[in-house]
């Protein structure tokens, strides 16, 4: 169905959740569309041969000064864990700030929270902030992704895995952000990707970590990197490439 001004929230601690999504058209004015509550355990399910559309508005971002503003159209809380899968389509439209955040920046009392996405089309429009913005762990597993964004396309402040061993992995397509992916840990085994971006795109990094060990890691995959300004796979630690089909142009 189709509502203008409305949202699903999975409660604190609930786990064991399974959302499907089969033909729904949903904003939320002052909030996020979805909300997977602290410490839940939540799988949005993109039903096959149907075409879904999640947004929100310039006042889902906490500078606004709204109570509800979620700063994402799908959010994960701290602790989380939200598998986002199906053979479907789902369009993010992010007019508030990411199009989806999974963790929280507190460090000192986060818990681990986890993001994997498989399976599904997944187009995500972040003229704001990130396209996707994971704070411990971050699977990108499979399936068809478009993003663009106005920061990072995929964001992680610890540990993102692109693809696995074996597998065919995703097909990334970045049109367009500042940053292609970025994580402290950086690890890509398969998948296709295609990134053009205005600064790095591939980084590993995060300043606000002292003293870690930053890698990235290549193992397979087909990359084919184009930044305008920056460095097309810049490691503030060790970069490792042991196999794949790679093009990097700046």
């Amino acid at each position: 169905g189709s509502c203008s001004d409305g949202n699903i929230a999975v409660e604190k601690g609930v786990s064991d959740v399974h959302l499907v999504l089969n033909g729904l058209n949903l904003t939320a004015k002052e909030t996020a569309p979805i909300v997977c509550g602290k410490e839940t355990q939540v799988t949005i399910e993109v039903s096959a041969d149907t075409e879904n559309t999640l947004a929100d508005t310039p006042q889902n971002n906490t500078d606004t000064g709204k109570t509800n503003a979620e700063n994402a159209v799908i959010k994960c809380k701290d602790g989380s864990q939200v598998t986002l899968c199906g053979s479907g389509s789902l369009t993010v439209n992010a007019n508030g700030k990411n199009g989806i955040k999974s963790g929280t920046t507190d460090s000192e009392t986060a818990q681990d929270a986890s993001l994997t996405i498989r399976e599904l089309t997944l187009t995500i429009n972040a003229p704001v902030n990130d396209a996707i913005n994971a704070e411990q762990l971050l699977n990108v597993e499979s399936g068809t992704l478009t993003l663009d964004a106005a920061d990072d396309a995929l964001h992680c402040d610890l540990v993102m895995n692109i693809g696995a061993d074996g597998t065919e992995g995703p097909t990334l397509t970045i049109a367009n952000a500042y940053e292609g992916i970025e994580a402290a840990v950086l690890n890509i085994a398969s998948g296709s990707m295609d990134i053009t971006c205005e600064d790095d795109c591939l980084n590993a990094g995060n300043s606000s970590l002292t003293n870690y060990d930053f890698e990235i890691n290549i193992s397979g995959g087909t990359i084919r990197a184009y930044t305008t300004a920056g460095d097309g796979f810049d490691s503030n630690g060790t970069m490792t490439i042991s196999c794949g089909d790679i093009e990097v142009w700046t």
